[in-house]
Parts: C-alpha cells; sequence; structure tokens
C-alpha cells in the first residue's frame, strides 16, 4: 500500500508540474496510443508496454506485455520467479460524459490475459543447483485509470485495478502515435 501511495504522489507532482494544457482528443481515429511503466505488485516489480487504438467515440482496444521476476529465500532454499503476461483489453473513455477538460483522459475497462510463470530453484537438495517448474493461466482484470496531456503527444498514466499479476497498479507515461 505504501508504494502505491508514493506511485500517486509521483503521478501528483507530474502533473503539477506541467506548465501547458493540451486541448487534445485522445480518441480520434489517429490518435494510437503506447503506454511504458512499472507497475506495484506482490511478486516483483513489474514492467509493462501497452497499446490502444480508438474504434468507437470514447471507446479504445488494445493490448499490453508485462514481464516481472521475483527473488525469495525460505529455509537455505533461494527461488527465483519469473512472469510473462500478454493481454487484451478494453477501455471506455469518461471525458465525454464527465465534461472533463481535455487534458484529461478518465477511463475504465477489463481485460482478459494470460499469464506464464517459470520459478527456479538454487541450491538446495539438488547437486545440480537447478530445478524449475513452470505453469500458466488466465486472468481477467478490471481496471481505472487517468492521464494527463502535457501536449498532444505526451502524458503520465495512472492505473488502479486488480485481478492479475499487476492487479495493485501501474504508472507510466503515454506516446501518442
Amino acid at each position: 500500500m505504501k508504494s502505491l501511495k508514493h506511485l500517486f504522489g509521483l503521478f501528483l507532482l507530474l502533473i503539477s508540474c506541467s506548465l501547458s494544457h493540451a486541448q487534445f482528443n485522445p480518441y480520434s481515429e489517429e490518435a494510437k496510443m503506447l503506454t511504458f511503466g512499472i507497475g506495484v505488485s506482490r511478486w516483483g516489480t513489474p514492467i509493462f508496454a501497452r497499446y490502444e487504438h480508438p474504434i468507437a467515440d470514447n471507446i479504445t482496444v488494445g493490448g499490453t506485455f508485462s514481464y516481472q521476476t521475483e527473488k525469495e529465500s525460505y529455509f537455505g532454499y533461494n527461488w527465483k520467479h519469473n512472469i510473462i503476461g500478454i493481454a487484451g483489453r478494453g477501455d471506455y473513455h469518461f471525458n465525454e460524459l464527465l465534461k472533463v477538460n481535455d487534458s484529461w483522459d478518465i477511463y475504465s475497462g477489463a481485460g482478459l490475459g494470460f499469464y506464464v510463470w517459470h520459478t527456479k530453484l538454487d541450491g538446495g537438495i539438488y547437486d545440480d543447483g537447478y530445478a524449475g517448474a513452470g505453469s500458466g493461466g488466465v486472468a481477467l482484470d478490471f481496471h481505472i485509470g487517468g492521464r494527463y496531456f502535457f501536449n498532444e503527444k505526451f502524458a503520465v498514466n495512472l492505473e488502479l485495478g486488480g485481478g492479475t499479476i499487476i492487479s495493485a497498479g501501474t504508472v507510466g507515461v503515454t506516446i501518442v502515435l
């Protein structure tokens, strides 16, 4: 929870440092967006890349690729977890409905993804120093987020969500392509 507060504080700091107010419609057909960032998770710090493409008024679809790693030690055994995620998503953007300034993008949506989890054991009772196991699974997430556009090509992004490996939230930068 403390990390989430830090991410939110960083988001507010970035917004307060803005000197310009963009007048931009992020849902036009030309506004394909790419977001890069980090997240908060129990299993390490995820990094992600997300693509969004408008398909109708106030509706975007896209996908996310994420990677994270985490190390743990229990009773002299050292575990390393690597998690790769690929997810599709859809979002509804509330700016028109809420009559929000175009510098902001307030949205909510859902995603469906597949995660591959690989765990490696170093040390312990294994002579070769390695034992590994992998698994995968499908995850559904619901999220709410917002962006602040500094200009027509650049924004900061904060998103809170649940149901996936990067469930607590993400912070990143958005580039309009």
